[in-house]
């Protein structure tokens, strides 16, 4: 069996680690931070901190954690500049994603945080779906969109190109901010956090869903998180009913949510998939009796555990 680890957070925001094949809790050594709240998986595990900030640990591996920030550069032929990035107003951006829908340029491509550094330059991939391209990287059509092919011919109207880059993140064994949902945190920081859904049905295990409450009582829930992206890409509002104020939750390993409003009732995220791990809509559960008003909840794999508000 596979050595797992249990977190805890003491009363003075000491972080503790107990593996399951040890008798013993080894503190964490100190960051400079105190810390609230934290949520573990088996390689990472989210915190936040004194400041009300977000924090991420990754666990170091043999295989570095690294990242390829890709870019398309397009142009469009005409009778005298030959191909260059003139394109017409209809055509996609002159550096875009492989879509073309999205502006994507080069230069503005810059690392998301501190915790990752660049491992070399910008180079040309000649490689496109298994085969070689021209010695400068371009794939030739028709036109946007289109079938793309290595040769030019006499239909080459447009071609494009593909460059990488990677980035490696360096913060393991070690906390790391990550960005907020303003650029002030301290506009609405946070008071809790839960993260799950590595063992949901039909999901890839590299994948996190990794949910929050602000103080405003509103759920975020961060997009994008997975063991190539430990941060994640971007925050998504995810709306309870209105009037509701949510105040703790929790994510099972299938990605199952619960979450405890102000007012001891439960809110249930239905609809999580490998497609949708933020879910589509919330549904209302009572607590055990009208007098019990939930505190906490806990949700595993099979089942969900409840602490209820103590009744004076």
């Amino acid at each position: 069996m596979p050595t797992t680890h249990f977190w805890a957070v003491t009363n003075q925001g000491e972080v503790y680690t107990l593996a399951t094949n040890c008798q013993q809790w080894e503190k964490l050594v100190y960051c400079g931070m105190e810390f609230k709240r934290v949520s573990s998986v088996g390689w990472c595990s989210w915190a936040i901190g004194g400041d009300h900030h977000l924090y991420v640990y990754v666990f170091a591996t043999d295989v570095p954690i690294r990242f390829i920030e890709v870019a398309y550069e397009n142009q469009r032929w005409n009778p005298k500049e030959g191909f260059c990035a003139r394109l017409l107003p209809t055509d996609r951006p002159a550096w875009s994603t492989e879509d073309g829908q999205t502006a994507r340029f080069r230069e503005r491509i810059k690392l998301p945080t501190l915790s990752w550094q660049w491992e070399g330059d910008w180079q040309v991939e000649h490689n496109y779906s298994g085969q070689t391209v021209d010695p400068e990287g371009w794939m030739y059509a028709v036109d946007f969109p289109a079938k793309y092919v290595r040769e030019k011919n006499w239909l080459s109207y447009v071609r494009r190109r593909k460059w990488i880059r990677l980035r490696r993140y360096v913060t393991t064994n070690n906390w790391a901010d990550v960005p907020g949902i303003h650029d002030d945190p301290v506009k609405e920081p946070f008071i809790d956090v839960a993260i799950g859904g590595h063992d949901l049905i039909g999901g890839s295990c590299d994948s996190l869903a990794v949910w929050t409450v602000t103080v405003l009582g509103r759920v975020m829930f961060r997009r994008g998180v997975s063991t190539s992206l430990p941060e994640g890409v971007d925050w998504f509002h995810v709306t309870i009913p209105h009037g509701w104020e949510v105040n703790q939750l929790s994510v099972g390993p299938t990605g199952l949510v619960w979450a405890v409003t102000w007012n001891g009732w439960a809110l249930v995220r239905m609809g999580v998939d490998r497609n949708a791990l933020e879910g589509t809509h919330w549904v209302m559960v009572e607590p055990p009796s009208g007098d019990s008003k939930l505190l906490q909840v806990s949700v595993g794999t099979n089942a969900v555990w409840a602490d209820r508000k103590s009744v004076v």
